[in-house]
């Protein structure tokens, strides 16, 4: 079935125990990769079992087309509840993905299946298949409106305890970045500076502590194109008002140093979850599962070309009068066009 709307949000605060399968979908990654935690937490309830939960990626799933089914048969070590929570970007998992669910529609197996897509179309076969099987849901994640957002955040800080003086919360709203995952963490961030200040927090605070929305426009747009997602990349370097094309060829230059440091970690033994928890300066721990999604998809021979991109955009950028902007939006689609190379 198709959850749409209010229902999504009901959905989600009380699931429906019939639904033993769910596809999360659709370009807002921040909600559906909210959605896939809350579902995996109530799903497994209050089991002790440090397995209950398997996370399966595309590369997993394509070596091992019969790994999905067998994780969602298996039975926990203490009794309690098996989860399955695949997360995907592309369409190399989608045969073993149907068929774990037709088991399920059999009522084969006893666990219960999450599966983390893209930003899929409506067409997409495996859309069609939740939305046909009786014990599947299928819910999509579209951008928020501005009213959405704020609603979202003065929730948030409300839920941490956070106050505000006279015209710092407009100056808070104003600050936080579009992406839901940025802003939940900014304002997490904010919650753990105000625990005990024992006043409201005021403009300097914010202007302190917050992140630019230049800053959060640049992460967004190197994440994307990191993960491959050139059209995306793009349009969060167009939201950025005066853009400096050399900020925005820095920011993707620290993305690649990620990269390298994360591909030198696994070339040495290291798993990629393993390798993210060496990084230095430290991942934020809920980035942790993007960062380690984003290391399968770089070999070093894809970085050294993601360089020499780079590099040649930055010599291009200090040209006199070159267009800075359209150099580094060209430099963008370029290393995201790699990760499928």
């Amino acid at each position: 079935m198709k959850i749409q709307g209010a229902s999504i949000r009901r959905f989600l605060d009380k699931p429906d125990k019939a639904v033993r399968a769910v596809l999360l979908y659709g370009p807002n990654e921040s909600f559906v990769h909210e959605a896939a935690q809350t579902l995996a937490a109530w799903a497994v309830g209050k089991s002790d079992d440090p397995y209950a939960i398997t996370k399966m990626g595309d590369d997993e799933i394509k070596k091992d087309s019969a790994k999905l089914g067998d994780a969602l048969a298996a039975q926990s070590l203490l009794g309690g509840p098996t989860i399955v929570w695949a997360r995907i970007s592309g369409k190399g998992g989608d045969e073993a993905i149907i068929d774990a669910l037709a088991s399920i529609e059999r009522d084969e197996p006893a666990g219960y299946l999450i599966v983390e897509a893209g930003d899929l179309g409506s067409t997409a076969a495996l859309v069609k298949h939740f939305t046909a099987a009786k014990q599947a849901a299928v819910i999509a994640f579209y951008e928020e409106t501005e009213a959405e957002r704020g609603q979202f955040a003065r929730s948030l800080a409300k839920d941490l305890g956070l106050s505000f003086e006279r015209d710092a919360e407009d100056a808070f709203l104003a600050a936080l970045p579009a992406d839901r995952g940025l802003m939940r963490q900014e304002i997490e961030k904010l919650g753990l500076y105000a625990h005990k200040l024992g006043r409201p927090i005021n403009t300097d605070d914010l202007e302190a502590l917050m992140a630019s929305e230049v800053e959060s426009a640049l992460d967004a747009a190197s994440l994307a194109a990191a993960q491959g997602k050139a059209a995306q990349a793009v349009e969060s370097l167009a939201r950025i008002d005066n853009l400096s094309g050399v900020s925005a060829l820095r920011a993707l230059l620290r993305r690649l140093h990620q990269l390298r440091e994360l591909r030198g970690h696994i070339d040495a033994g290291a798993s990629p979850s393993d390798a993210v928890g060496k990084l230095r300066p430290p991942v934020f721990w809920k980035e942790r599962d993007a960062v380690a999604a984003q290391a399968r998809l770089w070999t070093t021979k894809k970085l050294s070309a993601a360089y020499d991109v780079l590099w040649s955009a930055e010599l291009r950028s200090k040209t006199a009068g070159a267009p800075q902007e359209l150099i580094a939006a060209d430099a963008y689609r370029g290393v995201a066009k790699l990760v499928g190379g």
